[in-house]
């Protein structure tokens, strides 16, 4: 029989306090990834080798143990469920999960820790894709508890990141564990830490082919798993996960700013334990190392938000992970709304992930309507936002503050998908959106914000005659993979001014609006604009006096093939034009300002006309073509990994 355990003197003298305390967390949420003990991390830092951590200072670290015995770690969502490694779970058998606890608040395996509570597991959820062979991809799984935690000062939830969380390489990074302090080294019975910075992802996949690189060339093609997995740690070695660290988190400071913590993944495997792997190619399969290797958080969310939608409807209904305090999931209806909070008046909660994925039928387009927006206000909806995409991960617009926004129309899209999230303050009374499946794709007006996936024409709005006073309008265009986008005007008249202060056409490089292409005003047709990427926003905007005929422009895409050769050839017909530094950083150089400005030969009289072309030279110097993440294969066989994974039991 299994008895849950809280080791605490508050838990045994207090259960009145503990119940009204439950209500207040379901009411108000945790605050997830702050801890309220902080442990310095100092620049020595090496778990192998690693420094003790303080007493509290990883809230959301759990011990998973057998028999008494430590095995992996993991990590507090809510106070019913945990985040670990799928591979922690050989076996899911009653018999075995009998035998299993889960300790929270753990710091000292020796003693009895403040806080510290034991729990039996109810349900194991593994990741139905997960593979042990390399590169260990879905290497997720959920535990449910059998009872709820009672949070505190050294018990707290991590939070989830983000599913566009951007977290550059080199930012530093923590692990906690109770795992082997050197290759083939002793458990410490307190907890420890150790700093450790993201490997950029184009280096991780290298690395991790070094790895398999013995088995590469042997046996038939096989389809390419893919690459969920991100790396981190030091080329030189010393600083690394081990053994019984599996399933615990790498927690990072958010991008956003919030001043908290996310789990961007969740601690897998290891060639070896803190060894170099700077120049695995030089080295014997046998002696090759690698960085931590971690599972993706960001791209499991989907399956993370499934898995606890399921429980928490054969739970009738009772919210077991506070993820969305409202409903949410598929959306099939043709019409409807989608709100949160649920009643006028309340207040949406700190620390929510909801998703809405809406889906209507071949030849209808959605439209997305605002009835109400008060969400916390900032330049780049850092904080708390409401993120529109379509497809894959292609965001249409991000919403915050509380000044009711114009209507979203996605043409030609029978899917998209709404993500609210909220940082860990200042929660608003949130928003209310109609969604409706509309038929026919008239042309935007004024207030509208408008996909485009397509080569086609825009022009603003009424042209050619007259576009109105204060008109906001917003196209976002996509072009396919390997793609860029190229605007050729055909038309322009707009109100002319210093800096285009009134009416405008602003080309932008990303939806979130960080990377500005070029300023248009005036009557003087551009020369054509290119994107950097496979994304292009144009943003139009006028003010309250003085309209003009507006613009007419024509979308196409350009691969990436195409654009260099077509580049290739103009620098031959210029013959000693102008010498490049870097030919790598001239050629996309040149890509970026294909066809409009040369930003080495600009004349000033170009700069100063009418039509003006506002652009950063460093900020063109430094883009790169996109090289998405997603979907990246990694050979791999069928035979078991013989390095050392990170806390094989």
């Amino acid at each position: 029989m299994c008895v849950s355990v809280m080791r605490t003197t508050a838990a045994l003298l207090s259960l009145c306090f503990w119940v009204n305390a439950a209500i207040h967390a379901a009411q108000t949420g945790p605050k997830c990834g702050v801890p309220q003990v902080w442990s310095p991390m100092a620049q020595s830092l090496r778990v192998v080798g690693g420094t003790e951590a303080r007493h509290g200072s990883h809230p959301w670290l759990v011990s998973l143990q057998l028999k008494g015995s430590h095995f992996c770690g993991g990590a507090i969502l809510s106070d019913r469920w945990i985040m670990t490694a799928a591979h922690c779970f050989a076996s899911v058998s009653k018999e075995f999960l009998s035998g299993v606890r889960v300790a929270v608040g753990e710091f000292d395996r020796r003693v009895d820790d403040e806080d510290e509570q034991v729990f039996c597991v109810k349900t194991v959820s593994v990741h139905e894709k997960y593979h042990h062979s390399l590169p260990m991809s879905h290497d997720i799984a959920l535990v449910e508890l059998d009872q709820h935690i009672q949070l505190g000062a050294h018990v707290q939830p991590i939070c989830l990141p983000l599913p566009d969380e951007k977290i550059l390489p080199q930012t530093r990074c923590i692990v906690g564990g109770w795992g082997r302090m050197k290759e083939r080294g002793r458990l410490p019975a307190v907890l420890r830490e150790v700093q450790l910075d993201l490997v950029d992802p184009a280096k991780c996949k290298y690395v991790l082919q070094t790895v398999k690189s013995s088995v590469l060339n042997r046996g038939p093609v096989r389809p390419q798993p893919a690459m969920t997995v991100l790396c981190a740690g030091p080329e030189r070695g010393g600083r690394d996960a081990c053994q019984g660290d599996s399933g615990g988190p790498l927690v990072c400071p958010a991008g956003s700013g919030g001043g908290h913590w996310v789990a961007l993944g969740v601690t897998s495997w290891g060639k070896g334990c803190g060894r170099s792997w700077g120049n695995n190619s030089s080295r014997p399969p046998s002696r090759r190392g690698s960085p931590g290797v971690f599972t993706d958080v960001r791209l499991l969310l989907p399956w993370i938000k499934r898995k606890l939608r399921e429980a928490d409807e054969q739970q009738q209904g009772r919210t077991l992970l506070r993820l969305c305090s409202v409903r949410d999931g598929p959306v099939t209806d043709s019409e409807g709304v989608i709100r949160n909070p649920a009643l006028p008046g309340d207040h949406y909660d700190n620390n929510e992930l909801c998703v809405w994925s809406i889906s209507v039928p071949p030849g209808f387009s959605i439209l997305l309507e605002f009835e109400h927006l008060d969400l916390e206000d900032d330049s780049y909806c850092r904080y708390d936002r409401l993120t529109v995409s379509v497809g894959s991960h292609r965001p249409v617009g991000m919403f915050c503050g509380s000044v009711l926004r114009w209507p979203v129309l996605l043409s030609h899209s029978q899917n998209a998908t709404l993500l609210f999230s909220s940082d860990i303050s200042r929660a608003g009374s949130g928003f209310v959106i109609r969604h409706r499946a509309v038929q026919g794709h008239s042309n935007p007006g004024c207030g509208s914000v408008v996909l485009v996936e397509d080569q086609t024409v825009v022009h603003s709005p009424n042209y050619p005659q007259p576009y109105s006073d204060d008109c906001v309008l917003r196209w976002v265009i996509y072009a396919p993979q390997g793609h860029v986008v190229k605007l050729d005007f055909a038309d322009i008249d707009l109100e002319e001014s210093d800096r285009c202060l009134f009416d405008s056409l602003t080309v932008l490089g990303d939806v979130e609006q960080t990377e500005e292409i070029a300023v248009l005003c005036g009557d003087s047709i551009p020369p054509p604009v290119l994107s950097y990427h496979s994304v292009m926003v144009l943003h139009f905007t006028s003010d309250s006096s003085i309209t003009h005929r507006g613009f007419k422009a024509s979308l196409t895409f350009i691969s990436h093939a195409d654009l260099h050769h077509d580049e290739d050839r103009a620098d031959a017909e210029r013959q000693g034009g102008v010498s490049y530094e870097d030919h790598r950083t001239a050629n996309w150089r040149r890509t970026a300002s294909y066809g409009w400005v040369n930003l080495d030969l600009a004349d000033p009289g170009v700069q100063q006309s009418s039509s003006r072309v506002l652009s950063s030279q460093a900020d063109v110097a430094q883009k790169t073509p996109e090289d998405p993440r997603l979907n990246v294969g990694m050979a791999s066989d069928d035979e078991d990994y013989s390095g050392e994974a990170s806390g094989t039991v």
